[in-house]
């Protein structure tokens, strides 16, 4: 069972938290009416979701696997998944703002007034999967220190 984690409680509040500060204070009419930020947030994240779309493809990569029996194998596979279906929540969030950016636009091109909140929803969710996405390096060090040491340790065993 996993234990309460005050930091990753208060880290959950600040990233959720803190973007409605911008959002009640007009990002999504700053969007609306300014393309250039919006154009930027749709290339970024883009890039974001291609990136870590390839990541979550090689890390999890049945290949990528080290040696040894059956059982550590599986212990190390059940570790990654978990992790890598983090990284696959933010992938979504990163494909859901893109959607917004899509829908915002077409609001606005076809001066939709009554669905503008779509900005706002847009701008906050921007900022969200920014902060979510500063985590990610961690993350990505995390697996990997994690997986040299179990190499390491697989080829301590063998020489002794």
């Amino acid at each position: 069972m996993r234990r309460f984690n005050p930091y990753k409680a208060v880290g959950l509040l600040l990233t959720f938290g803190l973007p409605l500060i911008p959002a009640y204070l007009g990002l999504g009419e700053a969007l609306r009416v300014s393309e250039k930020p919006a154009e930027y947030i749709g290339v970024v994240y883009s890039i974001l979701a291609a990136s870590l779309f390839a990541i979550v493809s090689i890390v999890g990569d049945p290949g990528m696997l080290l040696p040894g029996t059956w059982r550590a194998s599986w212990e190390q596979a059940k570790d990654v998944q978990l992790r890598l279906m983090r990284l696959t929540y933010l992938f979504i969030l990163y494909l859901i703002v893109l959607a917004l950016l899509v829908a915002s636009e077409v609001i606005e091109a076809k001066g939709l007034e009554a669905w503008y909140f779509v900005h706002d929803i847009f701008g906050y969710l921007s900022l969200v999967a920014f902060i979510l996405s500063v985590w990610l390096p961690f993350e990505i060090k995390n697996i990997q220190i994690e997986r040299l040491r179990q190499e390491i340790d697989a080829r301590r065993n063998k020489r002794s």
